[in-house]
């Protein structure tokens, strides 16, 4: 019973006390039946009060075990844990992405790969090593508390050519009790770019395009240090983060540059439904970094972590006095993507200056890339608005023997990176100024299979061409063929 009804029985009892009151006071003739029968009324009354007590107090009871009790579900293999009220919640997270690689280059590109590294005097690589590593090996959890307070911590144990130590990818705090709005602290993902907002679960190929590496590598990626916001609507979001340095500093270098010192980092983007099957993507991403503590570095590997080597790197720009640093540093363009049903397409494009110190003229980069792809089983490419991005392929029959097939998909990509600045020509010293970091042309093809939500299995063939000047003005560019595969399990 609810506490109305006990106020309104409370109310009747006082009402019949009142009543009887007159009876008493009025007339010296009342019977002694009439006193009785209003006495049984009120001790009905009263026992009626005390059931509603004992009752309340048991619903009271019940409420409290349910809002204590916990809820456990294992929806697409995910555990996650809430409480009856819902204000906890606690979900395990995990992926293993382990990919194998073999090389195909000849022996003068090899010969060359060990002096490729450094555009300004000798290198560090030492060949292309066909192998396998644990590309990702991630464990953590995410939650809510409160409702409006979100958190997630994600340890990492993969690496980029090798496996590593655990270091942290992930630990932010969110609040979003001001709908659209989110604030963000914390070691974040830091949003930047259509591709790296993606997950890496959802991803179309083994490895984000060079072209989005080299635009998170100046203040965004995995592990940074972030403050911000993010806000989305039915057709729009955005996001502004203030970012420093990595917070795994101790561990291996960042995938793509050793870039450091505090950033503003800030994406839009709007879309919309022509109709219920397709997507359209508009939107566009850009990176300031106002202090670089030092020199800025642009580098990347081709598209492809088996082997830790680059094949293209500025090395570190900073200036005519090179002890001061760069003066600062930008990256900034914009991202095109669409779907009809099970056909996508996407493309991003992005510029890249230094202004540096001194009488050293500023230099600009740029990198790009186009991909189409096609869930030839017929499933639809599903995007959300938040975080501005497309999810993965679900699988509308799932793989048994005997029975469904799973999800099948195709895809191309085609993407440059152009990391030179006046770089002059083979057997020429660099010109005043010049950079030369190299261009790289990379063609990939895949074929992914989803037997189920949970486990996808990639395979990838690679045409790498790079043109660059190197040590002792030397051509040092290569050329070579990879075949790449990834055997992926997520929850």
């Amino acid at each position: 019973m609810t506490l109305r009804k006990i106020l309104l029985a409370s109310t009747a009892l006082g009402a019949i006390a009142m009543l009887a009151s007159p009876a008493f006071a009025g007339s010296g003739a009342a019977s002694q039946a009439e006193i009785d029968a209003l006495k049984a009324q009120v001790e009905a009354l009263t026992q009626r009060l005390d059931d509603i007590a004992i009752q309340s107090g048991n619903d009271i009871k019940e409420i409290k075990e349910k809002q204590d009790a916990v809820q456990i579900d294992f929806k697409d293999g995910k555990p996650t844990f809430r409480t009856g009220d819902g204000l906890f919640t606690m979900s395990i997270r995990g992926r293993a992405h382990l990919d194998s690689a073999f090389y195909d280059l000849d022996a003068q590109d090899t010969t060359r790969m060990l002096t490729a590294n450094n555009p300004l005097g000798g290198g560090s690589n030492t060949g292309l090593s066909s192998g396998s590593n644990f590309r990702r090996a991630e464990f953590g959890v995410e939650g809510t508390f409160l409702r409006d307070w979100g958190y997630k911590l994600n340890m990492q144990w993969g690496n980029s050519g090798d496996e590593g130590p655990a270091r942290i990818k992930d630990l932010y705090l969110t609040y979003s009790g001001l709908k659209p709005v989110t604030f963000w602290a914390g070691a974040i993902q830091t949003p930047m770019t259509l591709d790296d907002s993606t997950s890496s679960n959802d991803i179309t190929f083994m490895e984000r395009s060079a072209a989005a590496n080299l635009a998170t590598g100046l203040g965004a990626g995995d592990g940074r240090t972030s403050f911000g916001v993010t806000a989305a609507t039915s057709h729009l979001y955005g996001s502004l983060f203030y970012t420093t340095n990595t917070v795994n500093q101790g561990f291996a270098a960042s995938t793509n540059t050793s870039n450091e010192g505090s950033a503003y980092v800030g994406r839009v983007a709007y879309a919309f439904q022509p109709d219920e099957h397709s997507n359209i993507h508009i939107g566009a991403s850009g990176t300031y970094k106002a202090d670089p503590n030092g020199g800025v570095t642009f580098s990347d590997r081709p598209e492809l972590r088996v082997d830790p080597s680059t094949l293209i790197n500025t090395g570190s720009l900073t200036g005519s006095t090179a002890a001061v640093g760069a003066e600062s540093a930008y990256a900034v363009g914009p991202e095109l993507a669409g779907n009809y049903g099970p056909f996508r397409a996407q493309g991003e494009y992005y510029v890249y200056n230094v202004e540096r110190n001194g009488t050293a003229p500023s230099v600009d980069f740029s990198a790009w890339y186009l991909q189409a792809s096609w869930v030839i089983t017929g499933e639809e490419y599903k995007y959300a608005m938040d975080p501005a991005a497309y999810k993965g392929v679900k699988p509308a029959s799932p793989f048994t023997l005997g029975g469904g097939i799973g999800a099948w998909e195709i895809a191309a990509r085609y993407s440059v990176a152009d990391l030179n600045d006046n770089e002059g020509s083979i057997g020429s010293a660099v010109p005043a100024g010049g950079v030369r970091g190299g261009k790289q042309d990379i063609a990939t093809i895949g074929l992914n299979w989803y037997p189920n939500n949970n486990v996808r299995f990639m395979l990838e063939y690679l045409d790498v061409s790079t043109e660059k000047i190197g040590f002792g003005n030397a051509d040092v560019g290569v050329d070579y063929n990879v075949v790449a595969s990834r055997m992926q399990f997520a929850f």
